[in-house]
């Protein structure tokens, strides 16, 4: 098949959806040909193997966020190579920025287009800003967006992949008729199962958590609870501190205010098994996470996991793998939780079943899910003729005199 992948960031952003759609598209071009289309510093296309191309579209940082900048040049040469690639499909994570301008490809050129979404549409807007959850104008921001913007995506849209039971409720609430797949995020296990197993030192309990600075991953309520740990229990939080802003600030300064010496704040780092290796639990307080690569992780690598509550730790923690708390929950009642249920649990028998648990996210299982979805996609799809959107593009061109008639 031939297909193609986009994602709203640059390669190696730190963003689960990010990861998720780099791994899809390297696996995906192991027996297919694809076309990765994400962000760069600057417009530009190369090769990443013999059946894995990419085009760069060019971003402008914005604090924490990446937004494409897409003019008309911009467009109409992503899409001359749409035209050259003609792809069978187009796999757009999430539906803004670069993901929109494919969307416009595929409906103007007959291609069925398929997303997946790394929040959950009907809460997207609490997902940026989860504290807007109970604000009146928030929710009716929200309940606009979902019955014009989303409504619209969705019934233009020939397939969604749902990472969850969750996220197809949410989006079979939009449109009954869309039709919607679960299959769940997919990562790269091997390195992660060889990890060794060790009970935790007596002296010293290490927890780890990874993800990006800020208030929606809510590290300052772990930092909180640590302040009410003994010095054994160590806490490595690891994030970008390029783009931690105002929040990574606030973090420092409640450390080095409350002389916290338990905590270690880390820069973000690619070494995912390394960190794994090095820590015996992973500890999250995360207000919303779709479907967290991070927790993921942790369960192939065997470390228990001992979370707040969220769309993650509620799908995919108990009591036979990790302990789960309630959302609201102060910093001293977690610490008293963590300390109870770190002295008491069975460690090994813990961790055995949670590396159990993390088989069916193994990227070589997803991977041949998803191409099933697509071809019955495909199979399923209406073969109309299609446009030249070239043609139609230079047009456009013409007339506003980017290009000469």
């Amino acid at each position: 098949m031939r297909i193609v992948i986009t994602s709203n960031y640059s390669i190696g952003n730190e963003t689960g959806s990010s990861k998720v759609a780099e791994l899809l598209s390297k696996y995906l071009s192991k027996r297919n040909k694809v076309l990765f289309i994400c962000l760069g510093k600057r417009y530009t296309t190369y090769n990443l193997g013999l059946n894995l191309s990419v085009i760069e579209v060019p971003n402008m940082d914005l604090k924490t966020v990446q937004i494409p900048l897409i003019d008309p040049i911009t467009s109409y040469k992503v899409f001359k190579l749409l035209d050259l690639f003609k792809p069978d499909i187009i796999h757009a994570q999430n539906s803004m920025f670069v993901s929109k301008l494919a969307h416009i490809w595929a409906r103007i050129n007959n291609t069925p287009f398929i997303i997946t979404f790394h929040h959950i549409p009907t809460e997207a807007l609490y997902h940026l800003v989860p504290e807007l959850s109970k604000n009146i104008l928030a929710s009716l921001v929200q309940k606009i967006y979902k019955n014009t913007s989303l409504k619209n995506v969705l019934n233009n849209t020939d397939g969604v992949i749902a990472v969850n039971k969750i996220s197809y409720d949410s989006i079979s609430s939009i449109d009954k008729n869309v039709r919607v797949k679960v299959i769940n995020n997919g990562i790269e296990i091997e390195n992660l199962k060889k990890i060794k197993v060790r009970i935790p030192n007596v002296k010293n309990k290490n927890f780890v958590f990874l993800g990006s600075y800020n208030d929606r991953k809510n590290q300052l309520l772990l930092i909180k609870a640590f302040k009410y740990l003994p010095q054994s229990y160590q806490l490595n939080l690891y994030g970008n501190k390029n783009t931690g802003g105002e929040y990574l600030k606030q973090m420092e300064e409640f450390v080095k205010i409350k002389k916290i010496t338990n905590v270690t704040i880390h820069d973000f780092s690619k070494s995912i098994d390394q960190v794994f290796d090095r820590n015996d639990f992973l500890i999250s307080a995360s207000k919303k996470e779709a479907q967290s690569l991070v927790v993921i992780q942790a369960m192939a690598s065997g470390k228990p996991i001992i979370g707040v509550e969220n769309e993650t730790i509620s799908e995919l923690v108990d009591e036979s793998n990790g302990l789960i708390l309630k959302r609201k929950i102060s910093p001293k009642m977690f610490a008293k939780n963590i300390k109870i249920f770190v002295e008491n649990c069975d460690y090994l028998k813990l961790s055995k079943k949670i590396r159990k648990d993390s088989r069916k996210f193994d990227i070589k299982i997803v991977i041949l899910k998803i191409e099933k979805f697509y071809k019955s996609i495909c199979n399923s799809y209406s073969k109309n003729s299609r446009g030249n959107i070239g043609n139609y593009y230079n047009k456009i061109l013409e007339e506003i005199g980017i290009i000469k008639k």
